[in-house]
């Protein structure tokens, strides 16, 4: 289970830190987080120089020739830069000429097992299902998930599933019992993945014990202590 960043700079430099496999981007983020002031250019300059590990910009054409074009240019900038192309054909035809050069790409908007497979068969180095997306409009991202993977598994080397467009810890966990290698999203939310009420509260339990340990000092748990046995009462 590998769990790739995204977002603001910010989030990238906190997801680096807790050890992300990687970082995904999409135009979303870019109006979001640099409001129109950089070009796609500097927007991958900008993201390669806060993270060292692998970043897959997101790139769009009106063709495949335009989207490889990009592809290369942008490429150039660092090799540690891969792409997001839509899974679409010309997307699709993208995404096998690029790979004939080593530049890993990710299938993204993805909501089938047909355009799975079409993905494994141009070589994308991943796909990125989307989960919530999916689900809104009633579509049983489990089942697609767990189709996907049971297909993958009778591949020698098949793409990488990286779940993304996940709203909630729910959405995360479906997507990683469902089979996903991956999942995808800004720091908030992984922050969310690291919390459970029941760790919190066992926190809480031992600094009772550690605060009969000489020379400890539990202060910084006070307050949630004190806010723990209101709740109690």
């Amino acid at each position: 289970m590998k769990i790739y960043g995204a977002g603001s700079l910010e989030d990238i430099e906190k997801s680096t830190a807790i050890g992300a496999a990687g970082i995904l981007t999409n135009p979303q983020g870019f109006e979001q987080y640099f409001e129109g002031k950089l070009t796609l250019g500097e927007i991958v300059e900008a993201v390669t120089e806060a993270t060292d590990l692998s970043v897959f910009i997101q790139v769009h054409g009106r063709d495949v020739e335009e989207l490889v074009t990009r592809a290369r240019e942008l490429h150039a900038i660092s090799s540690r830069v891969g792409f997001k192309i839509i899974a679409d054909e010309k997307g699709f035809l993208a995404i096998r000429e690029l790979a004939r050069s080593n530049i890993h790409c990710i299938a993204t908007a993805l909501f089938s097992l047909s355009q799975a497979s079409v993905a494994a068969a141009v070589g994308a180095y991943g796909i990125c299902p989307f989960v919530s997306r999916g689900q809104a409009i009633g579509l049983d991202m489990w089942g697609i998930i767990s189709a996907i993977r049971t297909g993958y598994d009778s591949l020698e080397d098949p793409p990488e599933i990286i779940a993304v467009s996940m709203k909630s810890v729910a959405d995360v966990e479906l997507a990683l019992s469902a089979g996903a290698d991956a999942v995808g999203m800004r720091y908030p939310l992984i922050q969310q993945m690291m919390q459970h009420p029941l760790t919190t509260k066992a926190e809480l339990l031992f600094a009772k014990n550690w605060a009969r340990v000489k020379g400890e000092d539990v202060s910084y748990l006070r307050g949630a202590m004190v806010a723990e046995g209101n709740a109690e009462d």
